[in-house]
């Protein structure tokens, strides 16, 4: 195997390849990068068999790749990388000694490192799986960034760890639930079977970091096993999430007693400036609403207490007192991107709805904390 490339161009495919890689791998070659040469192309693989990443690099203007001899071997990533990332040229050289040590090199020095043999890597299935549909770079990031960071971050139901897509009439339904709040985004799309899959957030993430350009397609296979995301000769596949994703329309509220339109500016502001003040670490912000007035408070034995009035704000209906997690409320309203917000109130320690009047494709549900004070 020996090769030379684009030293910026090669580190930044082994970048996107080592974001499945775990350092804290049960099997030693998955510590690494697997480099598969081939006459017209290198096949980059990274995985800590949960979630698995593989670039291809094809001769081009851009890359300069030059092949000089087929072969395969596995690299420990982080060193890799960290060599790669810090050669001074243009151009690198690496080349394959024996079964288990390659050099990298440049113009003015060189480095020798010790490998694992390609055949000690785990074969992974990259099949396509039977479900195809397409969405644009920057519809999934907007999926990503306005469902994930509802996800529970605790292991006891794994299944909410993640995000669940659904089909259903020609919609994709992407929900995230911790249970104590929801985020729902929904896409239209055209000829799509039905399936019901739960992603882990982690992989998900991973995708949208990994997505370079955001008008670019994104072509996504889903079965019962796993998802694949392709782009930009790139293949990041993930196994799902087992298990039953619990039925969110129940969580969502279909009939409502009050509900107010805010300046989301103003809601964020008022809220994340009582973030310090917390009871027993949870931040928790008092509504006061009526038709004449709706103030924010906070209170805390410790630190002290917060009352502050909203002055940019249309309220109607009952009279209402309940509390609710802030951090919960600001997450939502960050990912809803709106100027102004509608929160929907179906009674007393029931779930708030919250909404951007403009764009009925994405809502939170926040469940109310009972007070005492």
């Amino acid at each position: 195997m020996h090769f030379s490339i684009d030293r910026k161009y090669f580190y930044d495919k082994l970048s996107v390849v080592s974001r499945a890689i775990s350092v804290f791998s049960p099997i030693p070659a998955l510590s690494g990068i697997c480099i598969q040469v081939e006459e017209d192309q290198i096949v980059l693989t990274g995985s800590d068999s949960n979630i698995s990443i593989r670039s291809t690099i094809l001769k081009g203007e851009l890359n300069q790749l030059q092949i000089e001899s087929t072969g395969s071997i596995v690299v420990e990533s982080k060193y890799l990388l960290e060599i790669v990332r810090k050669l001074d040229c243009a151009i690198i050289d690496m080349e394959q000694m024996d079964h288990s040590l390659v050099r990298l090199s440049s113009v003015n020095g060189q480095f020798q490192l010790n490998s694992i043999r390609a055949q000690e890597y785990p074969s992974i299935d990259f099949s396509k799986p039977d479900h195809q549909f397409t969405l644009k770079g920057e519809q999934l990031k907007q999926i990503v960034s306005q469902t994930s960071f509802a996800c529970s971050d605790k292991d006891q139901r794994p299944v909410l760890t993640g995000v669940n897509f659904h089909t259903k009439d020609n919609s994709l339904y992407c929900s995230a639930t911790d249970s104590y709040r929801l985020a729902r985004k929904v896409i239209a799309l055209d000829n799509v079977e039905d399936f019901n899959i739960t992603i882990p957030a982690k992989s998900l993430n991973e995708v949208t970091r990994s997505i370079s350009e955001d008008d670019s397609d994104v072509l996504i296979y889903v079965d019962h096993k796993k998802a694949q995301f392709v782009f930009d000769k790139t293949i990041i596949q993930t196994r799902l999430i087992d298990g039953t994703f619990p039925d969110v329309e129940r969580i969502i509220p279909t009939q409502y007693v009050a509900n107010m339109e805010v300046s989301s500016s103003e809601l964020t502001s008022v809220i994340d400036r009582t973030n310090f003040i917390r009871n027993e670490k949870i931040h928790l912000v008092k509504m006061e609403c009526t038709p004449e007035i709706c103030r924010i408070k906070t209170n805390s034995v410790e630190i002290g207490n917060s009352d502050e009035i909203l002055t940019d704000c249309t309220y109607t209906g009952e009279d209402l007192t309940l509390s609710c997690n802030g951090t919960f409320m600001l997450d939502a309203l960050r990912a809803l991107n709106a100027q102004t917000v509608k929160l929907e109130f179906s009674g007393y320690l029931k779930p708030i709805r919250i909404s951007n009047p403009e764009d009925s494709s994405i809502i939170m549900v926040v469940v109310p904390i009972r007070s005492y004070d």
